[in-house]
């Protein structure tokens, strides 16, 4: 491994013929020290119960997609442990939050999505039109209470970035555009707003929603969990970014066999190791004299450019074959990288903190002078393996698949010794431990 894998990086791009944008070639990794983070954040209800009071009321979170509600009258139901929120499309155009909440006498007013005209209680038949002004009571000369306002929805903040619709329950929160930190500036060119949900998936996993987002923001793990990538991926030279509170990054380079490979990898091998992994089968081609692997591969995908960004477009390098992943707290994974048009998000699975949720959405580009396609349902994969999802290319299924596999063996190792800290590396899983930091300003405000 390089010593200084911010240099190894370098090295890598300094031969593309598109550079990088400035900020990849910039290094943003702190000391934040070596201290470890108790494992109670992994399996204790009492933690729980404090992200649900201390951060989930006060965080900004992805609650749906612009091309979810794009009718008048849709309305997405938004749950996060106890916490349910309807997002909805009025009949003016707007998007609209308000709590799940009947103010009459507290009864859920919807338990799934849905179009209509007004939202009405089940229970009473309280009705209120999609400004969430209420329109219908009941007997309204028992009610002598009621007056002007004093019962209509109660409002959500909610704001937009990227055709991502996000809702914060704490009306003092800072704007969205101010709590994204680098996320507009960064991913401006990824247009995500021109993106469509081309499939969403839904699995359980048996782990805290924090240990099953940790899975996927290093790369530590990659040689043990993913051997079949180190003899093209450099996962030991990722480079990783942190950015204010909310914000970080990792950049992984494809196109070189890892560091920790005891092994002098030629170009040809490279070249010969990925398509044995990602395109068996085909045949292998063989590069001409000087050409690298990394160059062949930027190659290849700038012949497919308009199938992967939608239209005709000048992209570096870098993001076009290599991962460039970011996370935005608490619970959102998305990418730069042309190659991975994928978003997951996390979220406790009710209020049991030994296992989660995670949504997992496939995004497609609207195709220029087309119409935007009507987005995927969600699926429920129940025990379905990430390797049959008809969207995604088998190797990046059996990637997820050993992802999961490793879950429930570290969410039950966890309570074999309780007060044993979880130890976190200084580098590579310096991400989570900024991330932990975030977490903890919350639960002890």
């Amino acid at each position: 491994m390089s010593n200084n894998p911010w240099e190894a990086y370098q090295k890598f791009v300094e031969g593309d013929i598109i550079p990088p944008p400035e900020d990849l070639l910039q290094a943003k990794s702190p000391d934040l020290g070596t201290a470890g983070s108790s494992r109670s954040l992994y399996i204790s209800q009492e933690v729980h119960e404090l992200e649900m009071s201390q951060m989930w009321t006060k965080v900004w979170q992805f609650a749906c997609r612009e091309e979810e509600i794009s009718e008048p009258g849709d309305i997405h139901v938004y749950d996060v442990g106890d916490i349910s929120v309807l997002i909805v499309r009025t009949e003016n155009n707007a998007i609209r939050a308000y709590y799940n909440s009947c103010t009459h006498r507290g009864t859920q007013l919807c338990s799934t999505d849905a179009n209509q005209k007004k939202i009405r209680c089940p229970y009473h038949g309280f009705t209120w039109n999609l400004e969430g002004k209420l329109t219908d009571v009941p007997c309204r000369w028992d009610f002598p209470q009621i007056q002007g306002n004093s019962h209509n929805l109660r409002d959500v903040r909610s704001s937009t970035w990227g055709g991502f619709v996000f809702i914060n329950l704490d009306p003092e929160a800072q704007p969205l555009e101010d709590y994204l930190e680098v996320i507009p500036e960064h991913l401006s060119r990824r247009r995500f707003e021109d993106m469509y949900i081309a499939g969403k998936y839904r699995k359980i996993l048996p782990a805290n929603w924090k240990a099953s987002l940790e899975a996927f923001v290093e790369s530590l793990h990659v040689a043990e969990t993913h051997g079949q990538l180190s003899e093209f991926t450099d996962d030991i030279n990722t480079k990783y970014d942190l950015y204010g509170k909310n914000v970080s990054r990792f950049v992984t380079v494809f196109g070189a066999a890892s560091a920790s490979l005891n092994k002098k990898y030629s170009e040809q091998d490279i070249i010969d190791r990925f398509f044995e992994n990602l395109s068996p089968g085909d045949v292998v081609p063989q590069l001409e004299e000087g050409m690298t692997a990394r160059a062949f591969m930027v190659s290849r995908a700038r012949e497919n450019i308009v199938n992967l960004v939608g239209r005709d477009e000048v992209i570096s390098d870098t993001e076009l074959v290599d991962a460039i992943q970011y996370s935005i707290f608490p619970n959102i994974i998305l990418f730069r990288s042309v190659g991975f048009p994928v978003v997951y998000r996390f979220l406790p699975n009710g209020n049991d903190p030994e296992s989660s949720i995670f949504d997992f959405y496939i995004m497609r580009y609207v195709p220029e002078g087309e119409e935007r396609p009507y987005p995927a349902e969600v699926v429920d994969m129940g025990d379905r393996s990430f390797i049959d999802l008809p969207e995604l290319p088998d190797w990046l299924g059996l990637v997820y698949d050993q992802d999961v596999s490793n879950l429930r063996l570290q969410q039950k190792g966890l309570k074999v010794c309780p007060s044993v800290d979880v130890t976190l590396s200084s580098y590579h899983e310096n991400r989570i431990r900024h991330y932990h930091k975030t977490l903890m300003e919350y639960l002890e405000s």
